[in-house]
C-alpha cells in the first residue's frame, strides 16, 4: 500500500498525524506493507526565520490569536503529545522557515531514509529548540539518521530537488489543500488531520 502525506515541519498536528499512523501500522503489524511517500507543504512559504521570536509572539502578530488562546492550544498539543511520546516543547520553539528542511527531505527519500529525518527534523524543532533553517544544523541532524552528506549543502541549496519540491506544492494546490496533514491511502482513501489511530487502522485495512 502506497500513502502519501502532505505536511510541514512546523506543524505540531503533523508530528501528531504521523505518530498516530505508524502507531496503527505497528497495531496491524504492517510495516512490511505500507511505502510512505513524504510530500512538502508550506505552511508559510514567505515566511521570515526569527530566532528571537517564539512560537507565542510569532502567532499572536501574525494570525491576530489572543495570547490566552495560544496557551490553551499549546496546552492541547503537548498533552496529545504525551499519548505517543512527544515531547512538545512549546516555548523552545525556533520560528523557522522550512522550505531547506524539505529540500533535505527530498534528498532523504532519494537515500531511502525519507521516514527517519522527517521524525528527527520535527523532534529537532518541536522539542530541541534547533533552528531547521541553518544548513550546519541541517548537515548535522542528516548524518544522525545516517545520510549520506558529502554534498548535502548543494543538495540543498543547489537545486537539485526543486522539480519534485515544486511538483508537491502543485499537487497539494490541484488536491485543493489548505492546512496539513493529508494522507492518501492508495490513491483512494483520503485523511485530513490529526485522526484518532483507529480511522488510521481503518483506511490501512482499506
Amino acid at each position: 500500500m502506497l500513502i502519501e502525506i502532505w505536511s510541514d515541519i512546523a506543524c505540531p498536528f503533523c508530528y501528531l498525524g504521523l505518530s498516530k499512523l505508524n502507531k496503527a501500522i505497528e497495531i496491524l503489524n504492517l510495516q512490511e506493507e505500507v511505502q510512505i511517500e513524504l510530500r512538502t507543504f508550506l505552511l508559510n512559504p514567505g515566511l521570515k526565520t526569527d530566532l528571537s521570536k517564539s512560537i507565542t509572539q510569532y502567532l499572536h502578530e501574525h494570525k491576530q490569536i489572543p495570547m490566552d488562546q495560544i496557551a490553551v492550544m499549546n496546552q492541547r498539543i503537548v498533552q496529545q503529545g504525551q499519548e505517543f511520546g512527544l515531547d512538545f516543547q512549546m516555548e523552545q520553539i525556533k520560528v523557522a522557515n522550512t522550505i531547506k528542511a524539505h529540500l533535505l527531505l527530498h534528498e532523504a527519500h532519494e537515500q531511502g531514509l525519507q521516514w527517519a529525518c522527517k521524525m528527527r527534523l520535527l523532534k529537532a524543532y518541536f522539542t530541541e529548540g534547533k533552528n531547521i533553517d541553518d544548513v550546519q544544523v541541517l548537515q548535522e541532524l542528516a548524518q544522525e539518521v545516517g545520510l549520506k552528506t558529502d554534498h548535502l549543502d548543494l543538495a540543498i541549496l543547489g537545486g537539485k530537488h526543486s522539480r519534485a519540491f515544486t511538483q508537491d506544492l502543485q499537487e497539494a494546490q490541484e488536491l485543493g489543500l489548505r492546512g496539513v496533514p493529508y494522507f492518501i491511502f492508495d490513491r483512494k482513501v483520503a485523511i485530513h488531520g490529526a485522526r484518532e489511530v483507529e480511522a488510521f487502522e481503518r483506511a490501512l485495512a482499506g
